[in-house]
């Protein structure tokens, strides 16, 4: 069966636990097949294996996913108010 290498942080697939709640990410590392199933890596073994067929699955994010999930509500807030006035400083030059 053929891969092709996933770019570097731009995909992750995300699992969340059964019991607690939580919410984990590991990158992709390659897309499988022609249905292109993600490929991650077991941090453990260093094997590769289809995310889906993991248990906890519950789908792909992109890496802005990744980042708001590390974020604190206050850093989110901040992050916000700088892109806004990113873009009423482009409105203006416009």
């Amino acid at each position: 069966m053929s891969m092709i290498a996933a770019p570097h942080g731009v995909w992750f697939a995300r699992f969340e636990g059964e019991d607690d709640g939580t919410v984990s990410y590991l990158p992709v590392v390659a897309w499988r097949g022609d249905e292109g199933q993600a490929m991650c890596v077991d941090g453990v073994g260093g094997k590769l294996f289809a995310a889906a067929e993991e248990a906890g699955f519950s789908g792909l994010a992109d890496a802005e996913e990744v980042d708001l999930a590390s974020m604190t509500p206050a850093e989110i807030r901040e992050r916000n108010r700088r892109e806004r006035e990113r873009l009423e400083k482009l409105e203006r030059l416009a």
